[in-house]
């Protein structure tokens, strides 16, 4: 999982998609599901670019809930940090298969810059 955030982070879109299933399903806030590895890999595309730092990692068989700070990186160069949690769910293979997505409010979240 960790792997996902370097590659979202260096935005290396190929290598991101190749950890998930074809058929795999991003839940994100206030969207429709995101259904499949390209439809993913556009959405991913279509972000600004941000830079991701876990705080913590927790796994159990077939699961991973990581929660973590984004900052996303605005074109003047300032930054809006916000909290998230992801949980991830994996196949037998270790890829990903769903993932979701929710967002701190608030306190967590402010703009740097």
């Amino acid at each position: 999982m960790r792997l996902s955030y370097h590659y979202l982070d260096i935005g290396d879109l190929d290598g991101y998609g190749s950890l998930f299933t074809a058929d795999a399903v991003l839940h994100f806030p206030e969207m429709a599901p995101i259904r499949g590895r390209c439809a993913i890999e556009a959405f991913r595309a279509a972000q600004s670019p941000r830079e991701h730092t876990l705080q913590s990692v927790t796994v159990t068989h077939g699961e991973v809930v990581i929660i973590g700070v984004i900052a996303a990186i605005g074109p003047n160069g300032g930054s809006t940090n916000t909290a998230f949690v992801d949980s991830f769910t994996l196949s037998d293979y270790g890829l990903i298969t769903a993932q979701k997505t929710d967002f701190g409010s608030g306190e967590n979240s402010r703009a740097v810059g």
